[in-house]
């Protein structure tokens, strides 16, 4: 095969011969280039749609990194809670006289076996933050943790329902509803005589004249000058309670008169052996003296 190339003007004829090889060769180089392209193309469309995936995931990644971290808040968040309720519960126990729950029954609150298997999930998140599979424990031991609580309010529930006497005979509110602790139950430093002493009470600080309310019904015992303590008052509830309140100011109910839980029996002073105006409180349970702090069930007079 030959090509000719004419010019218009006649001046000149070039002439081309085509075999076979040339044509292969030529064929060859043209799907050599074909393919080049192709490849270069199909490469950069690749490069294009895998950062794309990686930038969609890396998003995904952050939303679910910023969701597990809300979910961890929200767990340490119900975790807390759930210790306010045991408090409570222990506290309300001792309200109507029922015994602690045991600290081994408690644990099985807490306890559980943390899952070895790494979920799905925890591939999707970065070293360092919160895996899924903790969360499933946390998840877990708080469900178990509810539970526990349920049933021993379901308990507690029943013994209040069928005490109501005793348990208006329960000191559970505190005496006044201002001022600041200064002196715990416990062991202290005498502010007199700087020895170390035990301290039967709870102490207080008010101004003077504020109003101190029985933390229980029950009938007064004594209303008296009673030397260390200045004015205090004793009121003797029945079921082995018996609270006292020292260093009154004013006394305002007499010996044998009946009170009711809120009602106001003297005014806060600074008598007898004592440093400032407050008022020292004192509950004792078949004649000992026990931490007051333990029958707060209630700051207010509600």
């Amino acid at each position: 095969m030959k090509l000719l190339f004419l010019k218009d003007d006649t001046s000149g004829i070039k002439e081309f011969e085509i075999t076979r090889r040339k044509l292969l060769v030529g064929a060859l180089i043209v799907l050599l280039i074909g393919s080049g392209f192709t490849f270069i193309t199909v490469n950069v469309l690749t490069n294009v749609m895998y950062r794309t995936k990686i930038n969609y995931v890396k998003q995904n990644n952050k939303r679910l990194v910023h969701l597990l971290d809300n979910l961890q808040k929200r767990l340490n968040t119900l975790e807390a809670s759930v210790g306010t309720l045991e408090e409570q519960d222990q506290a309300i126990r001792t309200y109507a006289d029922l015994p602690e729950v045991d600290q081994d029954i408690r644990k099985l609150g807490i306890g559980g076996t943390r899952y070895d298997k790494t979920t799905e999930l925890d591939y999707l998140v970065p070293q360092g933050e919160p895996k899924a599979s903790d969360m499933l424990f946390d998840v877990d031991q708080l469900e178990r943790k509810l539970k526990l609580e349920k049933l021993s309010y379901e308990k507690l529930y029943d013994a209040i329902k069928y005490n109501k006497d005793f348990i208006k005979s329960t000191p559970s509110i505190r005496p006044i509803n201002v001022g600041y602790f200064t002196d715990g139950f416990g062991y202290r430093r005498d502010p007199f005589t700087g020895r170390r002493r035990f301290h039967y009470g709870l102490d207080i600080s008010a101004p003077r004249g504020t109003k101190i309310h029985a933390t229980a019904d029950g009938v007064v015992r004594y209303a008296k000058r009673n030397g260390g303590y200045g004015l205090v008052v004793a009121v003797d509830h029945g079921h082995g309670y018996e609270t006292l309140f020292g260093h009154m100011s004013k006394m305002l109910v007499k010996p044998g008169e009946k009170v009711k839980r809120g009602d106001v029996i003297g005014e806060v002073g600074n008598t007898g052996r004592s440093t400032g105006s407050h008022v020292h409180y004192e509950v004792h349970v078949h004649g000992q003296p026990v931490n007051p702090l333990n029958y707060f069930f209630s700051g207010y007079l509600e």
